[in-house]
């Protein structure tokens, strides 16, 4: 007998099926994109648990007749193209004709469709690639394509789908990815029979208004250039609206949304002399060529393309936000997205035993300025402190007298030497190198401390222990702030706000995607919550994946994002309760994300240095 067989259709559309279907998102990415080839105007995607229960897209497109329903879920059968040709010049989001082949092999389908101007349309069922049953039934013109139970029929699939708020999040991506680039067409997100949004015909950049915030109307610069039969159109942000993540740059290619390492870098390297490393900008830009001179035919998602001529298309992104970017006034941020100006005074000397001295006015003036009611303290202390040092995050200003280090600390700058063979200084100095590094002195050399991370690993250790054990009480902010979010950063919202609420934070929902922020973790600059909140999403979505728990990933955004930053001057009591409390952790060389926090250089080192050995 032949060892080589011909595997039936069945098991073809099931391996095509992990191509074309990895997630909910897959597929209704494909129905999607077959609703808009029908010319719909009208789509409404219907999602539960997910999208693992149920994925239904309905739209008001064309419609099929009875013949074209049963040949719609044939492998290899589209109506969108039909020559070598048609191939070399795809004018559609969909071409190959294996999508819903595929869906149907790893799902329970049930398909409704109805030609325009039809006084009836047809029903379809389709159970694990096999046809179930076709009828009569009175339907409005358009499709309505529900999946149920994906992956039903092969369960170590099913095994490997997230949770259904990670499915449904990505199933938001998608529909955000179509609905930017057809704003002319109406879409509505149901998900577990609740309205997500419903985005009316619009123009574009009240289509990126409705999906992310309020905001973004005032941050958006136009672009409209054309080159060598290349258009490029849509709106780029200005550094208002850069974020520490990736996710939100749209490239689309021919009305096709694509993931294209080269083109995403000519329009980065555009704002390359603007923004820092490990910042994103936004930006939504459709960029139309001759569908002859880029291949679409690349990518079994349809993800990527290639370019006839890549070069000419690079240089044409990168001069064309280059362009967009000359509008000054619309590039320089607004001080709202930096925290305020940072002094380091320490706090005024308590004077209760002086009450009948009077202050000169100049030492009135500095007090004030000093007070925890000015915008202008980086610590911004609470008018009424914690009643416990556990409670408050930052240590700076009300830690240990100077010199009054822990023991652990003490050990560490004498190398190790036990405190009754020492004659321990509590004077030796501290140094702080272009306001980013604390220098010091010890036994063997010197060490060299990152302020940053070195607070980072103070305050992840204290958020742990707070989630864990006690929670601190939050500092009660004057005015709430109101926080306007993107359904995406929202869903992400629901997952953390138990444990932000631990560690100080209050959070109430005011109104759609929008939350009132009500405290703030005691010690934590004022005036740049909200920015503090997205950065804790922005950070939690980049590296949610790379801790173990959802409380470390929390503790970690918070500590990254709440820390002192590379560039804040500290007074030396500052740094040396800094050096203090970061010795009082469990591991104080390291910080939750792996970095070194401290660098010891040697006398020896430093010998072979100047060439003494």
């Amino acid at each position: 007998m032949s060892k080589i067989k011909i595997l039936s259709d069945q098991l073809t559309n099931k391996i095509a099926a992990g191509e074309v279907v990895q997630r909910p998102a897959s597929l209704v990415k494909e129905l999607v994109e077959n609703s808009l080839d029908a010319g719909a105007r009208e789509i409404t995607i219907v999602i539960k648990s997910g999208g693992k229960a149920l994925c239904q897209v309905i739209d008001n497109g064309d419609g099929m007749g009875k013949d074209d329903l049963l040949l719609a879920f044939e492998r290899y059968a589209t109506s969108k193209i039909a020559t070598t040709e048609d191939l070399m010049a795809i004018r559609t989001l969909g071409f190959r004709g294996e999508a819903l082949a595929s869906i149907a092999a790893v799902a329970i389908v049930n398909a409704v469709s109805a030609e325009k101007a039809a006084e009836s349309g047809y029903e379809l069922r389709v159970e694990g690639g096999s046809f179930r049953d076709i009828k009569p039934i009175a339907a409005t013109s358009g499709t309505n394509i529900s999946v149920k139970n994906l992956f039903y029929n092969i369960p170590a699939r099913r095994k490997f789908l997230k949770s259904s708020d990670v499915e449904f999040r990505h199933i938001i991506e998608i529909i955000r990815k179509f609905s930017m680039i057809h704003p002319q067409v109406q879409f509505t997100l149901i998900h577990n029979d609740k309205e997500v949004f419903r985005l009316r015909p619009e123009e574009l950049i009240d289509r990126v208004v409705n999906l992310y915030s309020s905001e973004y109307r005032g941050n958006l610069i136009r672009v409209d250039e054309t080159s060598a039969g290349m258009t490029l159109s849509g709106y780029i942000g200005n550094l208002n609206l850069v974020r520490a993540r990736h996710g939100d740059q749209y490239l689309f290619v021919n009305n096709r949304f694509v993931s294209d390492r080269l083109m995403n870098h000519a329009i980065n390297t555009a704002y390359s002399k603007l923004i820092s490393r490990g910042e994103y900008p936004f930006y939504c830009l459709h960029i139309q060529l001759d569908p002859a001179a880029v291949d679409v035919n690349v990518h079994p998602a349809k993800m990527e393309v290639k370019f006839r001529e890549q070069n000419s298309v690079y240089r044409f992104l990168e001069d064309s936000v280059k362009s967009g970017l000359k509008v000054i006034m619309n590039v320089i941020p607004d001080l709202a997205r930096f925290a305020p100006e940072h002094y380091y005074a320490p706090l005024p000397v308590n004077r209760k035993d002086q009450p009948d001295q009077e202050l000169p006015d100049t030492e009135k003036e500095m007090i004030e300025a000093q007070s925890p009611s000015s915008n202008h303290d980086f610590l911004s202390f609470p008018q009424t402190r914690p009643e416990s040092q556990a409670e408050m995050p930052l240590h700076f200003s009300q830690g240990r007298p100077v010199g009054q280090w822990t023991e652990r600390a003490r050990r560490f700058v004498e190398q190790g030497l036990p405190e009754s063979q020492v004659d321990y200084r509590p004077d030796i100095p501290l140094y702080q190198l272009h306001n980013k590094y604390i220098i010091t002195q010890v036994k063997s050399g010197l060490v060299i401390i990152d302020q940053h991370v070195a607070h980072e690993r103070i305050l992840y250790d204290n958020a742990i222990k707070a989630m864990s054990e006690q929670p601190w009480r939050g500092q009660q902010l004057l005015f709430p702030q109101i926080v306007e979010l993107s359904v995406m950063d929202f869903s992400m919202l629901l997952d953390v706000i138990p444990f932000l609420e631990k560690i100080g934070f209050s959070l109430r929902e005011f109104g759609k995607n929008t939350v009132a922020l009500e405290a703030v973790p005691a010690g934590m600059t004022w005036g740049n919550e909200s920015t503090i909140i997205k950065e804790i999403l922005d950070h939690y979505h980049e590296f949610g994946t790379k801790d173990t728990s959802i409380q470390s990933k929390v503790a970690a955004s918070y500590s990254c994002k709440a820390a002192i930053k590379s560039g804040d001057k500290l007074t030396e009591e500052e740094m040396r309760n800094l050096v203090d409390n970061l010795f009082a952790t469990q591991n104080p060389y390291f910080c939750p994300h792996g970095r070194p926090i401290i660098i010891n250089l040697t006398i020896k080192e430093l010998d072979k240095r100047f060439e003494r050995v």
